[in-house]
Order: structure tokens, then C-alpha cells, then sequence
């Protein structure tokens, strides 16, 4: 039985805190968007290291949406 996506990613994330490690990172810089025929472009900010890791194949990019008024309530239990 293969694992969720979430809860890898929460794995990794409590791996992180635990041992000081990055193997997950946030970045909640949202720079523009575009519509498009097929859909949109969305274009994010980070900090320049996590391009050559991308570039490098070391760590891929997820966009992972949310509801931020739902997320917000959450965060405040």
C-alpha cells in the first residue's frame, strides 16, 4: 500500500524539525499569474538556491493550493 502524498510530505516535514534538515520548504510569495488556452501560469517566488536545486534534479516543485480562510481557522486551533 503506498503512502499519501501528505503524509510523506508531513513525515519529511517532522524529520525536518526534529533534525534541523530542509527537506521541505513553504514559500508563499505568490508573483503573478497569466491565464491561458490550457489553463494559467502561476509564477512563485523563492530564494535563488531552490532553482539549482531544481535545475540540479535535487527537490522537485509541487504548487499545492489551499483554502486560505479555511487554512487561517485551522492555524489559530
Amino acid at each position: 500500500m503506498s503512502k499519501r502524498a501528505f503524509q510523506i510530505l508531513d513525515e519529511m516535514n517532522q524529520y525536518d524539525t526534529e533534525n534541523g534538515t530542509q527537506l521541505v520548504s513553504i514559500s508563499p510569495h505568490f508573483v503573478s499569474g497569466v491565464k491561458t488556452k490550457q489553463g494559467a501560469h502561476i509564477t512563485m517566488g523563492t530564494e535563488e538556491s531552490a532553482l539549482h536545486d531544481i535545475m540540479n534534479d535535487k527537490c522537485m516543485a509541487v504548487l499545492v493550493l489551499i483554502d486560505k480562510e479555511e487554512y487561517q481557522k485551522r492555524e489559530k486551533l
